[in-house]
């Protein structure tokens, strides 16, 4: 596919737009009975904060209390278990957030401070979800970059190649179109690419295809037929394949964890 956009790559850096679905949430509930079976493994954040003690979450042989003085930020596919001491108050938010915020590895606690007033209802559910999404932004922004894993982009024209993949990632992108936006040849970007990010242009593609679907499948109006064309899959059979290799879940399985109802948290 031809790349129409015509920015000069060396006299402009892309802006970086961050990818993020609140997936759900709720506010200020009473928690008596947190029966959750089991150990949570799941591809999208879990938001926590609780206005009273009683509760904590295990994870990698640490104990991490639920306490009114931090909001805990568990990342994705990391194994936790949560457990409950005696009743208590508890808000939480499930959202998915693509590259770089998937590459926390660990457990963040983040000082309350003045962040609580956006950790409520606002009205309507406009209102309610824009005051989550700036409460998840203000949360990332007092994470240091330092505990982002992912191995930083030095060479610009990298950078730029992985900005178009991800905008075209559901489209038929050729390598060749793509060298050539960047003035490059193939082989020189292959090379150039791995050595930059660590995985191929054909592996880092299918990751941001994958990664999209995920955010898509959040929308319970689409069709598996649908994100599998909007992701660039042939068909419905080679999506799901690719999906479960990657989350090991079916995409209709994915979908029911995404936008279930929870009668509890």
């Amino acid at each position: 596919m031809p790349i129409s956009y015509r920015e000069d790559i060396t006299k402009k850096r892309w802006m970086y737009c961050p990818e993020i679905r609140l997936v759900k949430y709720n506010i200020d509930m009473e928690i008596r009975h947190w029966d959750v079976p089991g150990k949570r493994n799941n591809p999208f954040f879990y938001c926590y904060w609780n206005k009273t003690p009683g509760a904590e979450i295990c994870a990698g042989g640490k104990v991490y209390p639920l306490t009114p003085e931090y909001i805990m930020l568990i990342p994705p596919n990391l194994e936790h278990s949560p457990i409950q001491k005696a009743p208590f108050n508890h808000s939480f938010i499930h959202f998915i957030a693509l590259s770089p915020f998937d590459s926390l590895n660990s457990i963040e606690l983040i000082p309350v401070k003045e962040y609580t007033h956006l950790f409520r209802q606002c009205g309507s559910e406009a209102r309610t979800s824009l005051s989550l999404y700036a409460l998840i932004f203000e949360l990332f922004l007092q994470i240091p970059e330092e505990h982002f894993g992912r191995r930083q982009i030095r060479d610009e024209r990298i950078f730029h190649a992985c900005r178009l993949i991800s905008l075209y990632c559901g489209q038929n992108l050729q390598l060749d179109d793509l060298a050539k936006k960047l003035n490059m040849s193939v082989s020189n970007l292959c090379h150039l690419f791995k050595q930059e990010t660590g995985v191929s242009p054909i592996r880092y593609t299918m990751e941001r295809r994958l990664e999209k679907a995920l955010i898509l499948l959040g929308d319970s109006r689409l069709s598996m037929e649908e994100i599998a064309e909007k992701t660039g899959f042939a068909d419905r059979y080679h999506f799901s394949k690719a999906f479960k290799s990657r989350y090991a879940a079916t995409p209709v399985q994915m979908r029911k964890a995404l936008v279930s109802p929870l009668p509890f948290e």
